[in-house]
């Protein structure tokens, strides 16, 4: 399994979250909740409905976790039985029994839906009382019985929570076999699909959503899961008391583990670490499971679920069949309704699009909630900004969205950056741009945005067009004066960070030589509370460059900043626990063989290494040592085909202990560390 593909990068964590349903997959969403369902006559039906603003007790650690998880009972629950209402009224009508005397009663007291809903409800109470029973009851019941040779209560407590595991997963695996849940796990797979791909910034279509894997880290799955370790852990401590008051205490311990399982899913959905992605493997195995492959079918119910929740928020609730861009085309319409007042209100909803749209106040973080099988957990969503919408498709930001897009097609990646320019000309994020899509653009924007897709085009890379890029999940402020950061370095500072906590050094000094735009200083120094971080460069734009970064990052009142040739600029009896560089290290001719976006745009002064590309490595080997303090490091990016020669320079040296060369992802050589001998 390629986590890279699960824990994805550049992606953007959202507050949508989701459900398959039957036939179909519910979207939960700032302001509104979205059932898609494809009927029996191949038909999309999409039923919206609008959320309460979210309560203040919502935003209490582990507190918000037990409302969480009540709120998703109650909700999942409601979405089942209006998927199975919604269903059973679109059925084709077939000759079949007539209702018994009981049944006539009830529907003539209490309506034609009366019936149904109550034999739902009671299946409902029935599957949670199966469930607690199964789940909870018996496991325990079953382990009693060991008691007799086993002592050791935490041992009995642990056999208990491995047995209650087990059970889950063959239950999963058995109930996986029925065709009809093999339909709801591929709904769930496409759910899980569809959130992957607008989470990534690609348009909503079944094509683009089928690259991405089927497993999602803020899944409902692997929340169940990590209720069932949790609880093993906890009731391993409480002792191995009768079998009532064992029951009696993992049921009232229900909310308290959903609240902390809840927080670690929070943890997981928003982080890649190696902790989050061992917390996380287990619920990602048992996805495995409770996920298949969606037909492109099942992904555009899936993707109309989505976009219906993606909209302003005075946007009208809407309950018919619908387009696969979830527009209505025919509405339900009840007994009372004559065909005139079915125009009008599809005529309403049409107006309602030219109003002005309106902020959310309540943020959507609170709002979501997860189910057995793909709601998902919530991350921070910021609100949508107001704008006019109009009618008129002239001159509107979706024409010049697609516009830019068609230009950038033989760029990799161009229609993303193309949102990517929008969303910097005109200060929206990425959920804006799909809502305000009818909006028309001001003169000035409209020149601004064509005027920077022009300068793309001419080279210049996106980050100068839009001045930022994020380095170590921190961002940084780019110009024409300093390099992009680049993944590459990301290697470099993951060293850096790793050997600085492996020694535990208390209040490290730490020097960023050549610091260019200040990402491997600042990350340090932001890494590193108690650090004292120097950064150094030649150029004084850099060292400008490289200060706000501090500034806009917290750490600069931390960070010394001075300008000068390399250690010239340093004080000569000044010592550091750790030297980094990323110095200038591209041969001479070979800078006129780069890209355009390199060799036109970026500095030569960062990127010229002299002749052989080793100017600035034989200034480190020669001067670094002089700088570290015993045991201190030397840590240097170097160009893939510079390790073996940047390594003897050190070498040669004879004031380094150890020297070693490291690889980067693509096992190329990327990294050579050093570390300085002690000195007599």
């Amino acid at each position: 399994m390629d986590y890279k593909k699960i824990f994805i990068k550049e992606a953007c964590p959202t507050s949508i979250g989701g459900q398959a349903i039957m036939e179909g997959v519910m979207m939960r969403g700032p302001d509104r909740t979205a059932i898609a369902m494809r009927l029996p006559s191949n038909e999309i039906y999409l039923r919206t409905k609008k959320l309460k603003p979210a309560s203040a007790l919502k935003k209490i650690p582990i507190l918000r976790g037990v409302l969480a998880f009540v709120d998703s009972l109650v909700i999942g629950m409601g979405t089942l039985m209006e998927s199975a209402d919604i269903l059973e009224a679109n059925f084709p009508e077939e000759e079949g029994e007539e209702p018994s005397k009981f049944e006539q009663k009830i529907t003539e007291k209490f309506g034609e839906k009366a019936i149904w809903n109550i034999l739902m409800t009671l299946s409902v109470v029935f599957a949670i009382v199966l469930s607690v029973g199964i789940f909870i009851i018996f496991p325990t019941v079953a382990i009693n019985w060991l008691g007799k040779w086993i002592s050791s209560s935490v041992a009995l407590n642990l056999i208990e929570g491995i047995f209650r595991i087990i059970l889950f997963i063959l239950y999963i695996f058995l109930i996986s076999r029925m065709n009809d849940i093999k339909t709801l796990f591929q709904y769930h797979g496409s759910e899980h699909k569809t959130i992957h791909c607008y989470e990534n910034n690609l348009e909503l279509t079944p094509e683009n959503a089928q690259q991405f894997y089927t497993l999602h880290p803020r899944c409902g799955t692997s929340f169940l899961i990590f209720v069932m370790i949790i609880s093993l852990l906890l009731f391993s401590f409480l002792g191995w008391p009768n079998v009532w008051l064992r029951i009696g205490s993992r049921i009232l311990l229900i909310p308290v583990i959903a609240g902390l399982s809840y927080e670690v899913l929070r943890v997981a959905g928003k982080s890649d670490n190696l902790l989050v992605r061992i917390l996380s493997y287990p619920g990602l195995m048992m996805q495995k499971l409770t996920t298949k492959e969606p037909t492109n079918e099942q992904l555009e119910v899936a993707i109309v679920s989505l976009k219906a929740v993606l909209v302003d928020p005075d946007t009208p609730v809407i309950d018919g069949i619908v387009d696969k861009d979830a527009h209505l085309i025919t509405e339900e319409s009840t007994e009372e309704e004559n065909s005139e007042g079915a125009d009008a209100k599809e005529t309403d909803v049409k107006e309602s699009e030219t109003e002005p749209a309106e902020t959310p106040e309540a943020s959507a973080e609170e709002e979501n909630s997860f189910s057995s099988f793909g709601d998902h957990a919530p991350s921070e969503e910021p609100s949508h900004p107001k704008g006019i919408r109009y009618d008129s498709d002239d001159g509107t930001l979706g024409n010049l969205l697609r516009w830019g897009k068609n230009c950038l097609s033989m760029v990799e990646n161009g229609a993303g950056e193309a949102v990517e320019i929008m969303q910097y000309v005109m200060g929206y994020s990425r959920t804006d741009i799909i809502l305000r899509e009818k909006e028309v653009l001001s003169e000035d924007n409209r020149r601004e945005f064509e005027k920077r897709i022009e300068n793309r085009l001419a080279g210049t890379p996106l980050q100068y067009i839009t001045g930022v890029q994020e380095f170590m999940g921190l961002m940084f402020r780019v110009n024409p004066n300093v390099l992009i950061p680049r993944l590459d370095t990301e290697v470099l500072v993951d060293q850096a960070i790793g050997i600085l906590k492996g020694r535990n050094w208390e209040n490290p000094f730490i020097l960023d030589m050549c610091t260019g735009s200040g990402a491997i200083g600042v990350t340090m120094a932001h890494e590193f509370p108690d650090a004292e971080v120097t950064l150094v460069d030649v150029s004084k734009e850099a060292i400008s460059t490289a200060m706000g970064n501090a500034q806009i990052n917290e750490v600069f009142r931390r960070c010394i900043f001075l300008e000068g040739d390399m250690f010239q600029a340093l004080p000569e009896n000044k010592r550091y626990d750790m030297i980094l560089s990323n110095p200038p290290y591209i041969e001479s001719d070979v800078i006129e063989t780069l890209s355009t976006e390199v060799k036109d745009h970026e500095p030569r002064l960062a990127l010229d290494g002299g002749q052989d590309g080793l100017k600035f490595y034989r200034i480190l080997a020669e001067e670094a040592e002089k700088y570290l303090s015993d045991g201190g490091y030397l840590v240097m990016e170097i160009g893939y085909n510079q390790g073996d020669a940047v390594k003897a320079l050190l070498e040669n040296n004879g004031n380094y202990k150890t020297v070693a060369v490291l690889q980067d992802l693509n096992h190329l050589d990327r990294i050579v560390i050093g570390e300085r001998k002690e000195r007599e």
